[in-house]
């Protein structure tokens, strides 16, 4: 029986026991609602505001859906259930705890905050930290059978963590990771739909429904593999390319990248206040989207170039990009034509941008190997043998490269001399 329900844009109404309800009410949780999910891109598309507190709403409530999913189907195609019916609710409640805490160590502006971090720490690291040393860690104990600890050893310990560790069961915990970290994981499902109805695009649209009906699980060598079933293959080809659309037009989007240069500029240069693995868990919770935005105000008041950008929304103009897909030789022009540019206007405030910085986020499709644990197997009808993504459909073959694109940009004020000076030295490159 719920405890409360949350009317969700996306998904309709989205319930919530006493347990959950009590973790959404806490402190760390409810900072969520006021860190943006896309970081700067409301600056590019003003409907982006939408934050970090539906998102997680919106991924506990369809981790819930497909894991139901998932077992009601294998147990149809197989004629028996893959876990009783204890060990189902059990497994249900921990991906939903999850699923409901994965983003709650999120700096302000999300990802575009993390380049004040020391040391190439991540977010995680600090939703660790949340999940044991809050009062996230009481609420989560008094379900008397789960722990804060079980839940960080299923989805967030390192593999050296792990080995030897009696607490961890495979193959059970490993496939329970599957649907919160793969190619096919309710956390990108989520945020797919959601960033582009608040973008107002419709790039990141698929058939969630056709979707989540259609998954399953395959097992091999006692090692399970969340799957989809052949029938929901368009269902498959739609969120793939969708999340191939998403990168290029939104999350890539060349204003958003610059701003997200400024503000980590502003983060490291100006504001000289580093995030540390051990800093205090209460001036953490007090750093949201409002509180840097108000320090970002004083340096603007200050005269601090990058922080007037940033708050009159003054952006430097991008005079070159590769394709999104760039080649060896888009790479070698770009080289070329960057250091010329230095060269010939030394002076000048350039700044260039490589968005295959984030390969790690990039939709690479794989074909299907049962020993990695992530690219997922396509299920037919008349064999026993998975078949590979690549291998059902033509139309996604195409985007088995990684995104990668370079950007220059300049000052606006010489914007217009810059792009003929490109113009006049690529057309040999060209010919």
């Amino acid at each position: 029986m719920s405890a409360k329900r949350f009317r969700d844009p996306i998904h309709g109404f989205i319930e919530v026991d006493l347990l959950e309800s009590k973790i959404i009410d806490s402190e760390p949780f409810q900072r969520l609602r006021y860190i943006r999910q896309l970081g700067t891109s409301y600056l590019v598309y003003h409907g982006a505001e939408h934050t970090r507190f539906g998102h997680s709403l919106g991924v506990m409530h369809l981790v819930s859906k497909a894991f139901d999913s998932a077992l009601f189907n294998y147990e149809m195609r197989n004629g028996k259930k893959l876990f009783d019916d204890e060990t189902h609710q059990f497994y249900k409640r921990i991906l939903r705890l999850y699923a409901l805490v994965h983003d709650v160590g999120h700096p302000p502006f999300s990802h575009a905050g993390e380049g004040v971090f020391a040391n190439g720490l991540k977010h995680e690291h600090f939703t660790k930290r949340m999940l044991h040393e809050t009062q996230i860690s009481s609420i989560i104990n008094e379900s008397g059978d789960i722990t804060p600890e079980l839940i960080w050893l299923i989805f967030g310990a390192k593999d050296t963590e792990i080995i030897g560790n009696d607490e961890y069961k495979l193959p059970d915990y490993k496939f329970l990771k599957s649907f919160m970290d793969s190619d096919l994981d309710c956390d990108k499902m989520d945020y797919l739909l959601r960033d582009s109805y608040y973008c107002g695009v419709n790039y990141g649209r698929y058939d969630v429904n056709r979707l989540v009906e259609s998954l399953n699980v395959y097992t091999e060598n006692n090692i399970m593999q969340l799957a989809v079933e052949r029938g929901g293959l368009h269902a498959f080809e739609e969120f793939v390319s969708a999340r191939y659309f998403m990168f290029i037009q939104v999350y890539f989007h060349r204003t958003r990248r610059y701003f997200d240069y400024v503000l980590t500029s502003l983060l490291k240069e100006t504001l000289g206040k580093q995030i540390t693995s051990d800093f205090p868990l209460d001036s953490y919770l007090n750093r949201t989207d409002g509180y840097v935005f108000n320090e970002i105000r004083a340096l603007k008041d200050s005269k601090n170039e990058h922080a007037i950008n940033f708050c009159n929304r003054t952006v430097f103009p991008c005079v070159y990009e590769t394709p999104s897909q760039s080649t060896t030789a888009d790479r070698e022009s770009f080289n070329l034509i960057h250091n010329s540019i230095k060269k010939q206007f030394s002076g000048m405030h350039i700044f260039d941008d490589s968005a295959d910085k984030l390969a790690t986020e990039m939709p690479i499709i794989e074909h299907f190997n049962s020993d990695d644990g992530k690219s997922i197997p396509i299920l037919t009808k008349h064999s026993t043998v998975p078949r590979s993504l690549l291998s059902e459909s033509n139309l996604l073959s195409g985007l088995n490269r990684p995104i990668s694109i370079r950007r220059i940009y300049v000052e606006q004020t010489n914007a217009d001399k810059v792009k003929k000076y490109i113009q006049d030295i690529s057309s040999p490159l060209e010919e």
